[in-house]
């Protein structure tokens, strides 16, 4: 839980979790956008659509500027 609640930069702790983050368990959502909880220790929601993602964030309650959007690479690369 942020101990700053009005406050609408990531703290510290974001960035000590994120990074800690699994990454087998974030290579389950390749090629996808994930909303990541406001401490980086959770994946809240995950769509392939942006839109959508947002959607299902509203849905469940949550409050858009509480919540990190970040997309996952499927690792996929076309080389011209």
């Amino acid at each position: 839980m942020n101990s700053r609640p009005d406050d609408s930069w990531l703290g510290p702790e974001f960035f000590a979790n994120r990074p800690k983050f699994p990454e087998e368990e974030l290579l389950k959502y390749a090629g996808q956008h994930v909303a990541f909880s406001w401490d980086g220790t959770r994946i809240l929601a995950a769509d392939p659509d942006e839109k959508t993602l947002f959607d299902k964030v509203l849905a469940a309650g949550l409050d858009l500027s509480r919540v990190v959007f970040e997309y996952v690479d499927d690792g996929r690369y076309s080389h011209i």
